[in-house]
C-alpha cells in the first residue's frame, strides 16, 4: 500500500531529524511498544487515528505532513481532537455526501462506517482515502484543523 510507504518514510525521516531518535526510545517517549514503531518503519501497519496524532503532536506536524500529503514542514498548532464519528457525520453534511455513496464511491465498507459509530478508530490510509475522497485535510477530517 502505497500510503503506508509513505507514512513509513516520512516517519524514518522525522526520527532521523529529531536527533536521530531510535525506534526504542521513541516507543518509551510515547508509550507505544518497540515492535509497533518498527513495524510502522517498515511498512508492515499503520497507526490508527489515536497513534497518528500521538505521532503527529510528538512531532510538530500536521497528519498531512505525516502522511506524506504534504511536503511544507510549516508549523502546525492543532485544535483538540473531535469525536470521529461526530466530525465525519459533519462533514458529509457540509460536502451533502450520504454514508451510502462513500461506501458506492470508495473501498470502504458499511462496516467501516457500523465500526466508527461505535468508537473504532480507522487506521491512516482509510483516513487519507476519506481526505482524499471529500477533498480536505485530515486534520480538517479529524478535527484539528478547523
Amino acid at each position: 500500500m502505497q500510503e503506508i510507504s509513505k507514512f513509513s518514510e516520512r516517519l524514518s525521516e522525522l526520527m532521523f531529524y529529531n536527533d536521530n531518535i531510535a525506534s526504542y526510545k521513541l516507543a518509551q517517549k510515547l508509550g507505544f511498544g518497540i515492535s509497533t514503531i518498527s513495524q510502522w518503519k517498515t511498512g508492515k501497519r499503520s497507526p490508527t487515528l489515536s497513534n497518528a496524532v500521538c505521532l503527529a503532536n510528538y512531532f510538530g506536524c500536521s497528519l498531512d505532513f505525516l502522511s506524506e500529503r504534504i511536503d511544507d514542514d510549516i508549523k502546525f498548532t492543532p485544535q483538540p481532537l473531535l469525536p470521529f464519528p461526530e466530525r465525519l457525520v459533519q462533514i458529509l453534511k457540509e460536502r451533502k455526501v450520504s454514508w451510502y455513496k462513500v461506501t458506492i464511491d470508495t473501498k470502504l465498507s458499511e462496516s467501516n462506517m457500523r465500526d466508527w459509530r461505535r468508537g473504532c478508530l480507522p487506521h491512516l490510509p482509510i483516513l487519507i482515502e476519506l481526505a482524499d475522497y471529500l477533498n480536505v485535510s485530515i486534520d480538517y477530517l479529524v478535527g484539528r484543523d478547523r
